[in-house]
């Protein structure tokens, strides 16, 4: 990027940050547009509070600057470690940018600061989680939609809630979900089984062009993505109460969760880095190629099997009662098609270019 010929201005670290949040949003990096934008507040609230300037010239970032920043973080607003350290990192990573770009000759005010990321708790739940969510008698439409698309998303390969939000009806092709996730670009091909299908004609709408009727408008805009993420994170959390889960649900979790369950069905490290689209892992970026879609399947198909099993051993156990949850969704009963013969299963994959196709 060439300075811009105002240079006085541009020197301003705030001004430049300022810059680069407008070139992310002109790039559509919606994400690092949002995570700028939040750093950036965040260091501009400490600069008021401390009686700064929130003009700051490059060469007037200094250690000690940075260092009060920190502690004003840690101390004063009592965030977590991790989250003291993301800001830290994003207001970092720009002034390098920024010491690049005017040919700045700088020592580095963040050598002292912590940007690392602390162990945090497992965001996976295991199988009696999603089989309870599953067998939920959920009242609330709101709550029940939000059920739906949590499940959903975990059997469809842990899908990102954004790429949940984009999918349009043209993404579905022969009997698969064909899309690119919106964070690494990757080209994922999912192939869509019987309980998908089922949530996916429940929602489905004629007039929509998306699969599912998530936001409040009718084209994706940034604004009305994160509206709808903070309402699904809110009505996820409000689930877990209602259905007397005691772990914390959120967008994130059904991805960990289909992840971890796939390395409890030893399915390939390999195999679940194709499978979620991962772009960046470092260990199985050496040997991993294009696999075929056959063995990505197969991962699924353990998933689902295993919850078929638990499902089916709940039911042994309770065999005195026969009554389904009146909303419990499936194909007439989602539960049922975990009951399915391997006929039956086969007898859909062979004709799943008649079946599927929204029935609204």
């Amino acid at each position: 990027m060439t300075p811009n010929p105002n240079i006085e201005e541009m020197n301003d670290f705030v001004t430049f940050m300022q810059q680069q949040i407008q070139e992310k949003r002109a790039c559509n990096k919606v994400k690092t547009s949002v995570n700028y934008h939040s750093a950036l507040r965040s260091f501009n609230r400490f600069l008021e509070a401390k009686g700064h300037s929130t003009r700051i010239p490059f060469e007037l970032l200094t250690d000690e600057l940075v260092t009060d920043y920190e502690a004003y973080l840690l101390q004063e607003r009592g965030i977590t470690k991790n989250s003291s350290s993301f800001y830290l990192r994003v207001l970092h990573a720009v002034y390098k940018r920024g010491v690049d770009s005017f040919r700045l000759r700088l020592p580095d005010p963040f050598s002292h600061a912590y940007t690392g990321v602390d162990k945090t708790d497992k965001r996976a739940v295991n199988l009696d989680i999603i089989v309870k969510l599953m067998k939920c008698n959920v009242i609330d439409t709101r709550l029940e939609f939000c059920r739906d698309l949590f499940v959903f998303s975990f059997f469809a390969r842990g899908i990102a809630f954004i790429d949940l939000v984009k999918l349009k009806k043209g993404n579905l092709v022969n009997g698969r979900l064909i899309y690119h996730r919106s964070k690494t670009g990757h080209l994922l091909s999912v192939k869509v089984e019987k309980n998908m299908l089922a949530i996916i004609n429940k929602y489905t709408r004629k007039e929509d062009d998306y699969l599912f009727p998530i936001l409040k408008t009718e084209t994706f805009t940034p604004k009305a993505y994160w509206s709808a993420l903070r309402m699904y994170n809110l009505h996820l959390k409000e689930l877990s109460a209602k259905a007397g889960i005691h772990v914390k649900l959120t967008s994130y979790v059904a991805r960990h969760s289909w992840a971890t369950e796939a390395m409890r069905q030893h399915v390939p490290l390999r195999v679940i880095s194709e499978s979620m689209g991962h772009s960046n892992e470092k260990t199985t970026s050496i040997y991993l190629s294009s696999l075929d879609n056959r063995e990505v399947d197969k991962a699924t198909r353990k998933i689902l099997d295993a919850v078929r099993k638990k499902i089916k051993g709940e039911k042994a156990g309770n065999e005195k009662d026969k009554k389904q949850p009146t909303n419990s969704y499936s194909i007439n009963s989602v539960i049922s098609f975990y009951y399915t013969s391997t006929q039956e299963v086969d007898n859909f994959d062979a004709n799943v270019d008649k079946i599927l196709k929204p029935t609204k």
